[in-house]
């Protein structure tokens, strides 16, 4: 089983470089991750993920545009 949970916040490492991202859905081989303002998700690979520790600083973020957005409203 993986440490993620939908609804959090990710570092992805492809190579050198480093993206932010927003969990959407996870699978057994990986999550679907929003890296962008569109509603659109990437699959990625658990092994490119890295949980941000102070994700609680981030307030908001556009990432995962209106459907990211609401997610984060629905949250307890």
């Amino acid at each position: 089983m993986n440490e993620f949970k939908i609804g959090e916040y990710i570092i992805y490492v492809n190579g050198d470089r480093y993206e932010i991202g927003k969990i959407k859905r996870i699978t057994e081989a990986g999550a679907f991750v929003w890296y962008h303002e569109g509603e659109t998700a990437a699959k990625t690979p658990f092994d490119c993920m890295h949980k941000l520790m102070n994700a609680y600083c981030i307030e908001r973020t556009q990432l995962g545009g209106e459907e990211g957005r609401r997610m984060k409203e629905e949250e307890p």
